[in-house]
């Protein structure tokens, strides 16, 4: 017992400088608004679906699978593949909450464009839903903003709305559903 006791004050005595010395060196500790990041890490399958027509059912526009790691308590990366319209698809996302900025940031690269989207965000303090927005190239021809807004369901379940603006409006574009695998 008492050779346990000196081990754990030589442990205490050789960590502590340690701690005392990344708080003076201005390191940053992890926030509340790194929270939501922890929420998107863990494996997901996913299933992206067109927005209803006419009330018609919406379409399977693709899935896949989502393996989404933390980078420190900072950042989170989430690596996408899957079928999506027909086509292999893969994607790697960077998000991390910029605590100078007060912001979400990151980026988006896929298997589909030669664009890289660079990320902004927000989290609604009411809804608790995490919004993207992003500005690239339009469906029609020049460019224009996006947003995907993330709703929480629960730990295992995350909403995906993704929307493009015209004109004031925010147009529906898909709906992702995610889904814990573990």
């Amino acid at each position: 017992m008492r050779a346990l006791s000196i081990l754990i004050a030589i442990a205490v005595t050789i960590a502590y400088p340690s701690i005392a010395s990344a708080q003076e060196a201005g390191y940053e500790i992890p926030r509340q608004e790194h929270v939501v990041l922890q929420r998107l890490a863990g494996e997901w399958q996913f299933e992206r679906l067109s927005v209803p027509m006419n009330d018609a059912d919406p379409q399977r526009l693709g899935a896949g699978v989502i393996t989404a790691e933390m980078v420190g308590d900072f950042f989170v990366v989430s690596r996408w593949s899957g079928t999506v319209y027909g086509m292999d698809y893969t994607a790697v996302q960077t998000l991390g909450y910029d605590i100078d900025r007060k912001a979400y940031s990151g980026y988006w690269i896929d298997s589909f464009i030669s664009f890289c989207w660079e990320l902004r965000g927000t989290v609604d303090e009411q809804s608790r839903e995490l919004s993207i927005s992003t500005r690239g190239p339009a469906p029609t021809g020049g460019s224009t903003n996006f947003r995907e807004r993330y709703q929480f369901n629960s730990p295992d379940s995350i909403t995906i709305i993704g929307e493009m603006q015209q004109d004031e409006k925010w147009i529906p574009l898909s709906t992702t559903r995610l889904t814990r695998k573990r």
